[in-house]
Parts: C-alpha cells; structure tokens; sequence
C-alpha cells in the first residue's frame, strides 16, 4: 500500500488522474511499453504455484518451500494444515491479523497438499477442483459524502468519484470511493452532506454500499450526474449496452 500511496502522490503532484486501486496500477503498469517508467513503480510479485513434470516434491507445500529457498518470492503467511481444526484456526487469525499486513487480502485460499490428488480431483472449465477461496466480511466504516467529482477515462467514460471525510478501513485511510455510473447514483439517492456506510469491495476498492437515512437532515444538494464531459463540455451520450 506505502508504494501505491506514493505512485498517487506523485501522480496527484504531476496533476495525472489517480489510480483507483492497486491492482488496476499493476495491470496498467504491465502494459506499458517503457520499460523505465515500469520499473520506477516498484511492481513486485509472489509464487503461489510450481509447475512441472518433474517436481521435487509431491506436496506442493514442500515444493513452494524448495521456491523460497531459491531466492524466489514466497508468502511468509502460508501454512500447512493436517486437520480441519488447524484450518479453522488459520482462518479465524488471519481474519484479524491480515489487517496488519503491508498488502490487501480480502481471503484465504485453501489447497489440497498432494499434487497427485489434485491430478486426480481435476478441474472444470474455469476452476480447479482442488482448490477453494475463502473470502472474509468486508469491513464496513461510517463517514460523510463531501463532493462528488467525474473522472474522465482514456476511453472517454465518464466515471462518477465520491470524496469521504477521511475514515480508516481496513488498515488505510479512505477519501475518495467509486460511485461506477449514475445508476448507482440513483439507487443511494445521494445528497451531499449524507453519512454513508463505505466498505471495500474484495478489499481493495473502495466503494459506498449504503445511507444512513435517518442521519439526513436534506440540507446538502441531491447528487445528479453531470451531463456534459467536465474536461471538454460535450454533451454526455449514455451507452445502453
């Protein structure tokens, strides 16, 4: 998060419009052609699975710890579990511990060890049968609607941006939270000043998932999406699709 806060910074400074979250700075990061501007933004990655036909081991456990001891970037946070006890257990900590953690996680992926049991559990067409995501309750947190301001995409979407009375979620300080189109706009029937409940969706994107109604005294101007683009003022097209 420390080196996604500081690539906003920057970005904020060079008056470029702000990554929403980090996993949209790393695919766009990905797809640069420049290779210096790709290694100044510090992308780092994690082995989570060896492949091969001859592997070291038959437990996959065993072969991510042979990875570590490669040199090679492994989850200090993975366990092996022999019962279903040990991995309730593993659950319910890091259910409270993952909050520390210099990364978002909104779960837990739980793997049979032994490859040949996987060979043997197989896959559908999209998932592989010996393996399941565990996904935590996402953290709720109460703050207020200050303004609502339009990002405009490379595509030319018009992207509505709520920005929040700064309020601590999972372990960051949250501003700003994706409003996505205007009928999500419609849906909270947002006015400024509102108190909403702000939550992050897997984690990662910050996003108001409901008002507090009774807190609302309709002082502050109900949200509306803007009709022309506020960088160029064209009129603004729906797309229906």
């Amino acid at each position: 998060w420390s080196v996604f806060e500081e690539l906003n910074r920057e970005r904020e400074v060079q008056e470029e419009p702000l990554f929403a979250n980090p996993r949209n700075a790393a695919s766009g990061t990905l797809k640069m052609q420049d290779s210096k501007v790709v290694a100044a933004r510090k992308l780092e990655s994690s082995v989570y699975y060896l492949m091969g036909e001859r592997l070291p081991s038959d437990s996959h456990f065993e072969n991510m710890e042979l990875a570590r001891k490669w040199g090679l970037n492994v989850s200090a946070t993975m366990k092996k579990c022999c019962s279903l006890e040990e991995v309730f257990e593993f659950l319910k900590y890091w259910d409270v511990a993952r909050k520390s953690l210099s990364v978002a996680t909104d779960g837990v992926v739980l793997k049979v060890d032994s490859l040949s049991q996987q060979r043997n559990l197989g896959s559908t067409s999209k998932f592989p049968r010996w393996a399941i995501a565990y996904k935590f309750n996402a953290e709720k947190a109460l703050t207020r609607l200050e303004s609502v301001t339009y990002q405009v995409g490379r595509t030319g979407a018009v992207t509505p941006v709520a920005n929040l009375e700064p309020v601590l979620l999972s372990g960051t300080t949250v501003k700003r939270a994706s409003l996505y189109n205007e009928d999500a706009i419609l849906a909270l029937d947002l006015h400024i000043g509102d108190r909403v409940y702000v939550e992050k969706g897997g984690e990662i994107i910050p996003k108001i998932t409901g008002v507090d109604k009774e807190a609302r005294f309709l002082i502050g101007d109900k949200v509306r999406f803007v009709t022309r683009c506020p960088d160029c003022g064209t009129p603004l097209v729906r797309n229906e699709d």
